[in-house]
């Protein structure tokens, strides 16, 4: 007579655990990403997508959901998603919001060995862009400082074009006035940039501004005046294109 009893105990005891183990922990992380592991993962990456440049910003993981943002050619699109634990390499399947006919999603595969992301991304609608592959690199916390590209390239430049502004997270600007004079209205075309020693490379949004979309500089250092010759600005060259670098008026 005992035993139906004992049975039904021993099965509200199973299920009572198995709901247990379901339960986010204490520390609001889910059965899947460690929080030292995911606090280690956030944080900003550069890169390469496709022949292109992209940021790559994971700015919260918890449990198994991941959000961020990314930036192509300027622009930001948030991301949202799912991460997985698999051995030594965390699996992302990463959203953009779907409201731009470009949105699509990330499939990113990081190794905690080298702090890389590799992977694919695949766009919501393939009759208005194709898929292409993505590698990119956690960016250093130090990145910019000392006497680096980030220092070189700070401030504002002016020239022909506009005014050139580098930002973070490989974004920069140029803003223009539509005709000379007229000073009602400035327009700003946003772009993505990476700087590799004296070489800076931007890759515009598609506008009827810039003479091209991919855009190549060279830093020329700063010269100081002497009995000889006059003193000259560091200036940013390309084809066609020159800035020179603003002086600041503080």
């Amino acid at each position: 007579m005992t035993r139906p009893y004992s049975y039904c105990t021993i099965l509200l005891a199973l299920s009572l655990f198995a709901c247990h183990q379901g339960q986010p922990s204490a520390s609001g992380n889910a059965a899947g990403i460690p929080d030292r592991l995911a606090s280690a993962v956030t944080g900003t990456y550069t890169g390469h997508y496709s022949k292109g440049l992209i940021t790559l910003v994971i700015n919260y993981i918890g449990g198994n959901i991941a959000s961020g943002y990314d930036i192509h050619k300027g622009l930001r699109r948030n991301l949202n998603g799912q991460v997985e634990q698999n051995g030594a390499r965390l699996s992302f399947v990463l959203k953009e919001p779907g409201g731009n006919p470009y949105d699509g999603t990330f499939f990113l595969s990081f190794d905690t060995a080298t702090n890389k992301l590799s992977g694919k991304w695949v766009p919501a609608d393939s009759t208005k862009a194709h898929s292409g592959p993505l590698q990119v690199a956690r960016l250093s916390d130090s990145a910019g400082s000392g006497s680096g590209p980030g220092d070189q390239y700070g401030g504002a430049w002016g020239g022909d074009l506009g005014t050139l502004n580098f930002l973070s997270k490989g974004v920069c600007t140029l803003d223009y006035y539509p005709s000379k004079g007229d000073n009602s209205q400035v327009i700003t075309v946003r772009g993505s940039y990476e700087a590799n020693g004296d070489t800076v490379r931007i890759e515009w949004q598609r506008n009827d501004r810039t003479p091209t979309l991919n855009m190549k500089l060279i830093y020329k250092h700063g010269v100081e005046s002497t009995d000889s010759t006059a003193s000259a600005l560091p200036r940013l060259i390309g084809k066609n294109v020159k800035f020179e670098l603003i002086p600041d008026a503080g």
